[in-house]
């Protein structure tokens, strides 16, 4: 059968969040240079403009029930393989058992799954499910060391390699170079804690956390006289970071110098925004990863285990850890201080040696 495409990419794109943003980038620039897929189908749920590899229109609105089911279906079997790229989507059972349709209609030997996380699974159903697909995927690059352990005890025979998230690969471009520029300010971001699969939150932490941020906010400003900037990362209507940003705007001293910026579609254009900075401090995890690949010391507010992984990988000192639960203000504020007069703590791992390893996820 004649496949026009030669990859089907799928993920969680054009839904406006900075990491899956990075994720599709990168999806798109490996399989591009690296498997020489030139033709390739893409699922977003929004219009994305690309002039280096193309625009990408968004996918037809449901007319009736599974209409975008068969929407992937078609697309799916017009190429010659799937490449799942990046995240943690491997959780629920509907979901997995989109993918094993979908790497089916396409060729599952070929097909591969790269960068991804594994869990917390919804379900005893969904890890049996997911053990079927770790089976019948040609390949899978599980970004921590967690995911694999997952992997080879649900799934022992599978073609699972430990790899990376894909978000180095952007340091990978000839000509969109970080241009170093003198640094000024910190950067704080936060975003909404959900505590189910609907984004439900639980209000209490969700206010202890904004009057937290408003007193380390307000204490970095005085101990270090620093411009404060909330950057967000998702432009969600309903989960977006720019309600718990507005919250804390509204609360913090007017005496505090205080800009706020608004989600950016060109990651580039963020990565640049973020090596700006003299320092980070960045509850969503592609905002911690952003800053390492930016140079910028980061301090990590971890609500997720991905977060926790994702220090232990590349080497984050504790000191730059807080649980997103129990922010301390004074230890947050003190760290910055020390880190903004006498230098911070490098994680151990290099940003050169996080190429080499988002690299794994295309060496099968």
């Amino acid at each position: 059968m004649f496949k026009p495409y030669h990859a089907y990419l799928t993920g969680y794109y054009g839904m406006e969040n900075t990491g899956d943003d990075v994720l599709l980038y990168t999806t798109r620039w490996a399989s591009h240079h690296l498997l020489g897929a030139t033709y390739n189908k893409v699922s977003s749920a929004g219009l994305i403009k690309c002039v280096e590899f193309g625009d990408i229109q968004a996918m037809s609105e449901s007319r009736f029930r599974g209409h975008q089911r068969l929407l992937h279906y078609k697309n799916a079997l017009q190429s010659e393989k799937v490449i799942f790229g990046g995240g943690s989507v491997l959780h629920s059972t509907k979901d997995i058992e989109l993918k094993r349709h979908l790497i089916k209609l396409a060729g599952r030997k070929a097909s591969r799954a790269v960068g991804v996380g594994i869990g917390p699974f919804e379900s005893h159903e969904a890890e049996k499910v997911c053990a079927k697909f770790l089976n019948e995927c040609g390949f899978i690059g599980v970004r921590d060391p967690q995911s694999l352990v997952i992997a080879q005890t649900i799934a022992p025979n599978a073609n699972v390699k430990l790899t990376f998230d894909l978000s180095p690969l952007m340091l990978c471009h000839q000509t969109k170079r970080l241009v170093d520029i003198e640094r000024n300010g910190i950067m704080f971001n936060f975003c909404q804690q959900a505590v189910d699969a609907f984004g439900n939150v639980n209000k209490d932490n969700e206010q202890n956390r904004v009057d937290m941020a408003v007193e380390a906010i307000e204490q970095t400003w005085q101990q270090t006289q620093e411009p404060i900037f909330l950057l967000d990362f998702n432009n969600h209507s309903q989960f977006g970071d720019f309600y718990i940003h507005q919250k804390i705007m509204s609360r913090v001293s007017s005496d505090v110098y205080m800009t706020h910026i608004a989600y950016d579609p060109n990651p580039f254009k963020v990565l640049q925004r973020i090596a700006s900075f003299k320092a980070a401090v960045s509850m969503r995890l592609h905002s911690a990863i952003m800053s390492f690949m930016a140079n910028t010391p980061s301090i990590s507010i971890n609500y997720h285990k991905k977060c926790r992984s994702w220090c232990e990988q590349v080497g984050v000192s504790e000191k730059y850890q807080f649980d997103s639960q129990n922010i301390d203000p004074q230890q947050l504020s003190l760290q910055l201080k020390q880190g903004v007069g006498t230098g911070f703590a490098e994680p151990t791992m290099k940003s050169d040696e996080a190429v080499q390893a988002a690299l794994l996820n295309w060496k099968e």
